[in-house]
């Protein structure tokens, strides 16, 4: 009798060990506060506090047992909350607090605990966030330790300067093409003192377009004499209408203008030698003066042909 009822217990252990292999390993629920420094902390400053939650398998946390932002006393607030699952299978709920409260001296604050319902089935139960524990201090002293009212405004920080290192670099090569564009142009319009030859023309067409439309006489006369001034300084001498040829033959570049030049010598002879300027102005009227001292003043603009220098030389002897 007494063996079998030792080889009945042997069989119930086995049994048991064998169903208590067989069965999935069970966790308790637990929960484990991670918290920043627990001081220094002042009015208006924020903690966050992360709970890490692991729970039985088949175990949930009821949604609506979640803290949700809102005003928790009269100096703090919680302002955001987030609830994550990780890695390693458990959960982390993550807390944001703000503290109002401006103590007068250091003083110690907690953060109240928070109930957490967990579901299992139709099976209830709580896990506790803990509470935390934090020192606050003031943002000035109760009393000025050096005399002087605490609260009166400090001078203003002097602002440090500011590099101009790229902007002093980029301004300089911007005026650096400026001023080798307006030194072109200057030499391409003939500006003194950077023509590389006398341009009377463009003188003589510059004057007209300042002088306007040379719609009177006495306009028209002084028009067409400051083309035969202009003629004199790139001939040489005294150009009359008799020495177009020559002086075509002296400049090569203005015998494309050979037809304008005698045109405007007949328009000059007319209007100082002959019926005057009245009909002169209807032979050649004073806007096509303007256009051909424009047009001379660009054929004068280009450079000497190379038969240019023996001409001159013939001139001058």
């Amino acid at each position: 009798m007494r063996c079998s009822i030792i080889s009945r217990a042997a069989e119930a252990a086995a049994l048991a060990a064998l169903l208590a292999l067989a069965s999935p390993v069970a966790r308790a629920d637990s929960i484990a506060l991670k918290a920043p420094r627990a001081f220094g902390y002042v009015i208006g400053d924020t903690l966050t506090l992360e709970a890490v939650i692991t729970l039985d398998p088949g175990a949930q946390i009821d949604p609506a047992s979640l803290p949700q932002p809102r005003k928790v006393s009269s100096w703090l607030n919680l302002v955001a909350t987030e609830l994550t699952p990780d890695a390693a299978g458990h959960l982390r709920l993550s807390l944001t607090y703000q503290t109002f409260f401006s103590p007068l001296e250091p003083r110690t604050l907690e953060i109240p605990a928070w109930p957490l319902t967990i579901r299992q089935g139709d099976a209830r139960r709580t896990l506790t966030v803990p509470a935390f524990a934090f020192v606050t201090t003031p943002l000035r002293e109760l009393v000025a330790s050096h005399g002087g009212n605490p609260m009166t405004l400090q001078p203003d920080i002097a602002p440090g300067p500011y590099p101009l290192g790229r902007e002093w670099r980029r301004a300089g090569l911007a005026a650096a093409i400026a001023g080798f564009g307006a030194f072109g142009f200057a030499l391409a319009s003939g500006w003194r003192p950077f023509a590389r030859h006398p341009r009377p023309f463009a003188a003589a067409a510059r004057a007209l377009h300042r002088q306007g439309d040379p719609g009177t006489p006495e306009a028209y006369r002084a028009a067409l004499l400051s083309l035969h001034r202009a003629f004199d300084a790139t001939a040489g001498r005294r150009l009359l209408a008799e020495d177009i040829g020559g002086f075509v033959r002296q400049s090569p570049r203005f015998a494309e203008r050979e037809s304008d030049i005698a045109r405007l010598f007949a328009a000059s002879r007319t209007a100082f030698f002959g019926a005057g300027a009245e009909l002169a102005m209807a032979q050649l009227p004073p806007a096509e003066v303007v256009a051909i001292a424009a047009r001379l003043a660009r054929t004068e603009a280009r450079d000497p042909g190379p038969s240019a220098a023996p001409a001159l030389e013939e001139a001058a002897s």
